[in-house]
């Protein structure tokens, strides 16, 4: 996987590297969408479908029009909705917890274990009521949550879960990639994720043929997809909902984009784990708390989260000097605004707080090569 760079510093991301690294690629997949006169319900879409559900290793894989999409078409798709309740996290984007306000459940926040970032899996229990029916982990950064605990406490209690795996495309557990422990488990292709498209799009992945077509349904105006491709095809049969539905489809251009960038995306995963590594052994000692692997699991590294003390004027001293930074979803969502009607107030999931504080995002990803890495390291440490 070749970069060519555009640009001085160490940049969070480069766009125009990454897109020149598989130019021919793209382009041919969008010049073969154009002429076929299919911008949907046409052949890349279950393509894609196809290809990323055997790199996933599992089962079914539905594209929609985002994560955040992807999480709001598998709560609706397994029946959650008013009068339910859905544990999550707060150290992370509104994704999740809109997800949940948007099918009519209630969002029930939880502390996170401070190694790992995830989900508090003693905590989650401890918040489990008669009308809870979900829970919802992000696997943060790309760490897997705990999930084989998090399968064991739903199955004792009768709940679902739908994983959060935006953030963690081609992580492992006990060598196995994540897509087959939750009841759905959705990903990503943000343009700046793992495999990113040139737009919004996302996907749910599941072991459940039936939940796969319902999927398909909720996601695309509540009619099975066959109707609308024979529809659109000129042979079809007119409407036919069957239930609610959302306007959460990938388009076909996407699917082809996303079609020639997987070939890459073992490569991409092996230099963020090369970079996230020679982080490690740069900034070890510095004084710095530094990300690593808890478990049997294999990080992603869709972020090089770091955490210290006096952050934001250690990013503003990078920032004059051109080493990109960013603090992830930072402040946390209890804390937000758009919550205020809950009633959390500082204090309220300590662990979570300290860690948005604290955390700094470092330079990452297949548009950087250790070099870079070791320039945005020693630029840190000449500031710490």
């Amino acid at each position: 996987m070749t970069v060519t760079k555009t640009g001085a510093g160490v940049p969070l991301y480069d766009h125009v590297a990454v897109y020149a690294a598989a130019k021919s690629r793209i382009d041919a997949a969008i010049a073969r969408v154009l002429a076929s006169g299919r911008l949907d319900w046409g052949e890349e879409v279950p393509a894609f479908e196809a290809e990323l559900s055997d790199w996933v290793g599992a089962a079914h894989a539905v594209t929609v029009g985002s994560g955040t999409g992807a999480i709001k078409a598998a709560l609706k798709a397994l029946g959650v909705g008013p009068g339910d309740e859905v544990i999550t996290v707060t150290n992370t984007d509104i994704a999740g917890s809109s997800a949940i306000r948007f099918v009519g459940a209630d969002v029930v926040w939880v502390d996170i274990d401070p190694a790992t970032r995830n989900i508090d899996v003693a905590q989650t229990e401890a918040a489990i009521t008669p009308r809870t029916r979900a829970i919802l982990p992000v696997d943060m950064y790309g760490h897997p949550a705990d999930l084989h605990a998090l399968r064991a406490l739903a199955d004792r209690h009768g709940l679902v879960i739908v994983e959060d795996a935006c953030l963690a495309l081609g992580a492992e557990i006990e060598g196995l990639k994540l897509g087959t422990i939750a009841d759905v488990t959705c990903f990503s292709f943000a343009p700046t994720k793992h495999l990113g498209a040139f737009g919004s799009a996302g996907a749910c992945v599941t072991e459940d043929a039936a939940l796969a077509e319902r999927l398909q349904m909720v996601s695309a105006y509540g009619q099975s997809r066959t109707r609308h491709t024979a529809n659109f095809a000129g042979g079809g049969a007119g409407l036919f909902h069957e239930t609610d539905g959302l306007n959460e489809r990938m388009d076909e251009i996407q699917a082809a984009i996303l079609r020639a960038k997987l070939p890459d995306l073992d490569a991409s995963l092996a230099i963020r784990r090369a970079q996230a590594a020679r982080y490690g052994q740069r900034l070890a000692g510095a004084g710095i708390d530094l990300p690593g692997e808890h478990g049997p699991v294999r990080h992603a590294w869709r972020n090089y989260v770091v955490e210290l003390d006096d952050r934001d004027a250690v990013r503003a001293q990078l920032g004059d000097i051109g080493v990109g930074t960013n603090t992830p979803y930072a402040p946390p969502m209890h804390l937000q605004p758009v919550y205020a009607d809950l009633g959390c107030r500082p204090g309220s999931f300590p662990q979570s707080e300290r860690s948005c504080a604290r955390l700094m995002g470092l330079p990452l990803g297949p548009h950087l090569d250790l070099e870079d890495i070791d320039r945005a390291a020693d630029a840190l440490l000449a500031v710490v």
